[in-house]
């Protein structure tokens, strides 16, 4: 078909035309045009391809529908003949029957029943003929409007064409893109039909490609306000993050990957003013700062660990709509959104009347964290679970404020409730008028270390009476809440850590006060939930099992026997079937490896140290003889890679988007910047020194559509990136 092609005659010439276009100031206003009409192409474009592909399969429709118009011609012509054949013959038998009865001196009356006979059967292979025959007349005719309308289709998809026109604007700026417009040259954009351009209303769709496809989304932080986007998510294919442009303070902000498609969800909290006093003057005056909603100030004016997550139509995030003050304050309350702004809304405020003058009114942890999305199946709402203080005050004998715990929300206030008071207090307390009231909470349990699999929700929690231990908590209806084990019998606590979802259950770290701090395996039961191994056996050794990490239908951690260091582990949930993988830093010495650890085609990567090459990218299959250093990035004793801090500071650091692992690593000349490995040596390369002769740090990565996106310093201010490992033009 003509519409494949011209796309492969787009590949090419793209291909071939990449960066070859300039500057030219002719065409700047043509420049400016062409941006503003990119949006409304993107937003046209699969409309424009449905009808594009709709007009070909009309086309072969049409030339199927032909080619079985011209077989039932052909079959009607062979009908038709068949059946003057047999109309030849009874002819001839009637005339020869004739011949007979002229001859015959007798009355033989048989013998003119027969030709009767043979006259009726020679007058139905007329009818026949004649239906024949007007059915071969109809489908001629079909065939020949069939004629025209295929080649009136075949000149539309004709008309189709690609015309190369001005450097894309928002491409790296040291490597330009081209644009490319495709549609149909029949002269509706008031352009020459045929002429081998196609304009304005003449497109149907715009490539626009910058080569390589790396480039900035978009910049607009100030140098007040220059950490850059921040806690990206993905939902339905679209980025989402928070963000400050100097402008709003931070909010929920989104962006398609495009310049024009880059904006601001919602402002939800506007400009913060407090009365300042001068210490010179002494004069009052308004102090005012938009600070904006998810920057809080409730903690030592330092940004806030908010929060946010996203489920399959929903974002659940944590948001402050008053300033730290008097009342109603900074802490963080429970937002939704569907990524608009009439969209974006409150859930359920915890804070509300809340007056934080009150005699000994003082809560020991922070309002809502922990937040962990449960995307909605079959049609079912996406739910969010979270840690929440409930801190509404003057509720009296209700129990108001209530410290710390497990709450639940589908993103309603109705749907939005605590799961269970695990830890209640009947503390009493004294409001801002001075009355005392009734049954405060002030701790509560302090839910932590939250995952979901498999329909439950795992976490840990402190009490009283047992200290901090493993719970559970089924989303089914009925499924209610459980202490899983009490690990370390009393009101010592376990104190369980890094959670990990697994075959059948979840691994932990975790001390029964037998064993020390050792690897732990749960089915959901105290039956089930036990130690692996004792790796550094003793009651007062500890192996602390770290970066616990799902591989395959096994577990691969790190661990220290009190032997060999810190090295790699690999379990099957088998005391025998728990062993280190590689004395990576031989003898005592550790070989410190760690993550974020990352499973790309069936081999897991992280980073170690073997006491030569100072700390570099590894990768195991699980096996002593298939772990091997991937590469010395930074030569010689020097480290390049400094993984080892949470994810959840700086986001993903170390992402898989393809074939290859996407990373953050210094070869001691680029600083730290972004890298990439397929898992061989010539395969592990630099991607992007987005800061010369600095750091670019590249860090909070997420992934949709096979495309990476990450925030990197420039040397100026931190800047959301956009890489896609794609040859070809990106379709708009």
């Amino acid at each position: 078909m003509k519409l494949r092609s011209a796309v492969i005659v787009l590949l090419f010439i793209s291909s071939v035309l990449s960066g070859c276009a300039g500057d030219d100031s002719e065409n700047d206003e043509r420049i400016d045009n062409l941006e503003l009409d990119l949006a409304d192409s993107i937003a046209n474009y699969n409309d424009s391809l449905e009808q594009i592909s709709t007009l070909e399969r009309a086309l072969i429709d049409a030339n199927a529908t032909q080619i079985s118009l011209t077989n039932d011609v052909n079959e009607l012509n062979v009908r038709i003949s068949e059946i003057e054949l047999q109309k030849q013959d009874l002819t001839i038998q009637r005339n020869d029957l004739l011949r007979q009865l002229d001859e015959s001196e007798e009355n033989n009356s048989y013998l003119q029943e027969a030709v009767d006979s043979l006259d009726q059967q020679i007058i139905n292979l007329d009818n026949q003929i004649s239906d024949l025959v007007s059915d071969l007349q109809q489908s001629q005719q079909e065939s020949n409007e069939l004629e025209t309308t295929i080649a009136i289709l075949q000149d539309t998809l004709d008309s189709l064409i690609y015309s190369m026109t001005y450097v894309i604007d928002d491409c790296p700026i040291d490597n330009p893109g081209l644009m490319i417009n495709v549609g149909y040259d029949n002269g509706e954009g008031l352009g020459i039909q045929g002429d081998g351009l196609v304009t304005f209303d003449e497109i149907e769709y715009t490539i626009g490609e910058c080569p390589g496809n790396l480039g900035r989304v978009f910049n607009e932080s100030t140098e007040e306000h220059d950490w850059g986007p921040q806690r990206t998510v993905i939902m339905n294919g679209v980025l989402y993050f928070i963000f400050d442009d100097g402008e709003y303070g931070w909010e929920l902000w989104r962006s398609d990957g495009t310049l024009s498609g880059s904006h601001i969800v919602k402002d939800i909290r506007g400009e913060d003013c407090i009365v300042s006093t001068d210490p010179e003057t002494g004069e009052q005056y308004d102090d005012c700062t938009n600070w904006g909603s998810t920057f809080d100030l409730s903690w030592d004016n330092v940004f806030n660990d908010q929060e946010i997550v996203a489920g399959n139509n929903k974002i659940f995030f944590t948001a402050s709509m008053y300033m730290y003050a008097e009342n109603n304050g900074g802490f963080p309350t429970l937002w939704v959104s569907d990524g608009t702004e009439e969209g974006t809304n409150l859930v359920y405020d915890f804070w509300s009347n809340w007056d934080y003058n009150c005699d000994g009114c003082e809560f020991d942890n922070a309002g809502i964290t922990e937040l962990v999305a449960i995307p909605g199946e079959g049609g079912a709402s996406d739910r969010v679970v979270f840690s929440s203080i409930l801190a509404k005050g003057g509720m009296g004998e209700q129990g108001y404020p209530k410290g710390e715990e497990l709450w639940i929300s589908d993103g309603t206030t109705a749907g939005t409730r605590m799961i269970a008071n695990i830890e209640p207090e009947t503390s009493s307390w004294t409001d801002g008028n001075g009355v005392v009231q009734c049954c405060a909470d002030w701790d509560g349990s302090v839910p932590r270390d939250m995952v979901y699999k498999g329909n439950q929700v795992w976490f840990t929690a402190q009490t009283e009476s047992y200290g901090r231990e493993l719970y559970r908590f089924g989303l089914q209806l009925g499924g209610g809440l459980f202490l899983v084990k009490d690990i370390n019998p009393g009101n010592q606590g376990s104190d369980p850590q890094y959670l990990t979802p697994a075959s059948g259950g979840i691994y932990l770290r975790a001390n029964d006060g037998l064993h020390g701090n050792e690897l732990h395996y749960s089915q959901g039961d105290a039956f089930s939930t036990n130690v692996v191994k004792d790796i550094w056996p003793g009651v007062n050794n500890s192996s602390w099992p770290d970066w616990l990490t799902k591989f395959n239908d096994k577990l691969i951690f790190t661990a220290n026997d009190g032997q060999n260091g810190r090295e790699l582990w690999i379990t099957d949930n088998t005391e025998d079937g728990t062993f280190m993988i590689k004395d990576i830093n031989p003898g005592g010495n550790s070989s410190f490896p760690n993550g974020p650890m990352k499973v790309l085609n069936g081999e897991l990567y992280f980073s170690a140290d073997d006491g030569i090459h100072g700390q570099e990218l590894w990768k195991t299959d699980g096996t002593e003889q298939g772990t091997v250093m991937v590469k010395d990035i930074n030569p010689g004793e020097n480290r390049s890679l400094y993984w080892g801090f949470r994810a959840h500071w700086h986001g993903e650091y170390t992402l898989v988007v393809g074939d290859y692992l996407y990373f953050d690593a210094n070869d001691g000349e680029n600083g730290n910047e972004l890298w990439r490995t397929d898992g061989t040596e010539e395969g592990t390369e630099l991607l992007l020194d987005g800061n010369t002769g600095g750091d670019s740090n590249p860090w909070w990565m997420v992934t949709t559509d096979n495309k990476l996106y990450f925030t990197a310093f420039d040397g100026e201010q931190r800047v959301l990136w956009r890489y896609w490992d794609n040859p070809g033009p990106v379709l708009s």
